[in-house]
């Protein structure tokens, strides 16, 4: 995390705002962020202002973790270019802000190893189904299965700010007739 913007003390809680800009890096740049998640009530609100072209996959993951295990309401906010990593902590929110003119970006995982070629196949077929995993879990309320086959075999997705919406509005409508289903 490189900035906090203001923590304001509210009738019902704390409202928290925090900033993922540039590349998302490593953790310890984000422990005041997961501090937060971790710690926060029932009452407060934690906004994620996203504008990045995304980063870490493993530090991704760990502030995923964190907001699954909040007490408190992520409101994830798409204020600029939300891609790659940047799209998963956006849809791992709890609530939403859309940016009129942001951009949403997924696509396949990228990235490297060194070593020897058996070592990097494996290793490729490792995070290969971790990500797999991943998507399906994070963007499954909001994509179809033959849209996150297409992410996961290399097709990229560009949203605007009103393709998002409407995947955001179609994922809340299917969840209130779950909801009703079950009652």
């Amino acid at each position: 995390m490189r900035d906090r913007d203001y923590v304001r003390a509210q009738a019902s809680g704390i409202t928290y705002h925090f900033y993922i800009h540039g590349v998302v890096g490593d953790s310890e740049d984000y422990v005041e962020l997961l501090d937060t998640l971790y710690c926060a009530s029932e009452d407060d609100i934690l906004y994620m202002h996203i504008n990045t072209v995304g980063g870490s996959l493993d530090t991704t993951v760990e502030i995923i973790h964190a907001m699954a295990e909040s007490k408190g309401t992520i409101v994830t906010c798409a204020d600029g270019l939300v891609a790659s990593a940047g799209s998963l902590l956006f849809f791992a929110g709890h609530a939403f802000k859309i940016g009129e003119f942001c951009e949403v970006m997924l696509h396949d995982g990228s990235g490297g190893d060194y070593g020897k070629i058996n070592e990097n196949l494996k290793a490729a077929q490792f995070t290969s189904n971790r990500i797999a995993n991943i998507y399906r879990k994070i963007y499954g309320r909001f994509f179809t299965e033959a849209e996150i086959d297409d992410i996961l075999g290399g097709k990229d997705f560009y949203l605007t700010s009103d393709d998002v919406g409407a995947r955001i509005e179609v994922a809340i409508q299917e969840s209130e007739e779950a909801d009703a289903d079950e009652e």
